[in-house]
């Protein structure tokens, strides 16, 4: 999906959201007020501090949506998860207060009690809030955004604690002293743990937490599907904004082309975005040998210039060398195979000797193991 078509989604189901919250706190804090209803003033409150996440999601979606930059060269995705933070640390903040609220009128208890007509608001945002966690994770899921996510478990943390309101004010209806006061104690702790839950999502975003453990065994056995692919290391992975990144090693056959080898790279990273939509960034590294195999070639084996330069000191003293049109090396185990490709009219008895000399001189090389002539018409175009 694209970003815009994301940012889109994000902005249509959050301006509904803000409508619907908008109307509900100000009907909860009215009749909260009026129906002398603690319960249902928490909760309105509460109502009223989604207005303004709803704002801040608002906000985010915007500036996460931007392209990648000279600055930001991985997008602005961290700004969402900064904004999931943000969230966590307001609803803490809220729950808090509604607490020690709802504390001190246990402690110093009024002799209002609530009116019946408090229910029905009471009951009425339940249906909101739970129809808005619908709509919301429906678009969270579509859009794979972990802010959308946490705003649709908002809302239905809000259809929870209005469930709780519902029978604090009908306990207390039936006599029963204290419920209005402590549903409203409960309420904050239920908007205290959700942003406590919020902010730890998003911290884990912020460290570099990998995807689900369970997501990640199936893009691997995903990568292993490909017939080239005969094995895959150093999987990682992390998320941003809810999307996830990935980098991987895969091993191939070691006489595979550099242009082949870039085709399954490429072919993989598709069908990884392809299959895992959640997953929009790819990176695969190429790996002829295993990992503990690499680390020991690499410290013993020259680079290509050194191999060039000892190469044209073994075959000074003989011409065919200078035939020589390609030179293609593999690092394989711990020695160097090497291909040599000649013109084919070096293929006949008269130059027998000097290839010999040739191939005779690479393998006197300590690093070399095997050497490989090839003759090709210089008309045809060089197979790979």
């Amino acid at each position: 999906m694209q970003a815009e078509e994301r940012h889109r989604i994000t902005q249509r189901v959050t301006l509904t959201g803000a409508a619907v919250n908008c109307v509900l706190a100000s009907l909860q804090i009215v009749f909260g007020l009026l129906g002398k209803s603690q319960a249902l003033l928490a909760d309105g409150i509460h109502t009223l501090s989604d207005l303004s996440t709803d704002f801040i999601v608002l906000y985010a979606s915007s500036r996460s949506s931007m392209a990648a930059d000279k600055d930001h060269p991985y997008g602005h995705g961290r700004i969402e998860t900064l904004a999931s933070m943000l969230l966590g640390a307001i609803l803490g903040m809220v729950g808090i207060g509604i607490g020690i609220r709802g504390v001190e009128s246990i402690l110093t208890p009024s002799a209002a009690s609530p009116e019946a007509i408090t229910i029905v608001f009471a009951c009425l945002a339940i249906v909101a809030k739970e129809g808005l966690y619908r709509y919301t994770i429906r678009a969270a899921r579509t859009t794979h955004s972990s802010m959308l996510e946490s705003n649709a478990w908002h809302h239905r943390s809000d259809a929870l604690s209005s469930i709780v309101v519902v029978i604090g004010i009908s306990a207390q209806l039936m006599g029963i002293p204290y419920m209005d006061a402590a549903a409203a104690v409960i309420v904050a702790c239920m908007i205290s743990w959700m942003g406590l839950r919020l902010s730890r999502k998003a911290l884990s975003e912020l460290i570099d937490t990998g995807l689900d453990l369970e997501l990640v065994e199936e893009v691997r056995e995903a990568m292993k599907e490909n017939a080239s692919v005969i094995g895959v290391h150093n999987l990682r992975t992390r998320s941003m904004g809810g999307l996830g990144y990935l980098d991987a090693h895969i091993e191939v056959d070691s006489d595979l082309t550099v242009s082949e080898a870039h085709y399954i790279a490429h072919h993989i990273e598709h069908q990884v975005k392809k299959r895992f939509p959640r997953i929009i960034d790819v990176q695969i590294h190429i790996d002829p040998l295993d990992d503990q195999m690499r680390d020991s070639v690499l410290a013993r084996l020259p680079e290509r210039q050194t191999i060039e330069q000892d190469l044209e000191n073994a075959w000074k003293d003989v011409p065919e060398s200078k035939q020589i049109q390609k030179t293609k090396l593999h690092y394989l185990d711990t020695l160097i195979e090497i291909d040599l490709v000649l013109p084919v009219s070096m293929c006949s008895p008269s130059h027998a000797a000097g290839i010999e000399r040739i191939k005779q001189g690479a393998i006197d090389l300590d690093y070399v193991g095997t050497v490989n002539i090839y003759f090709v018409n210089k008309s045809a175009k060089d197979h790979e």
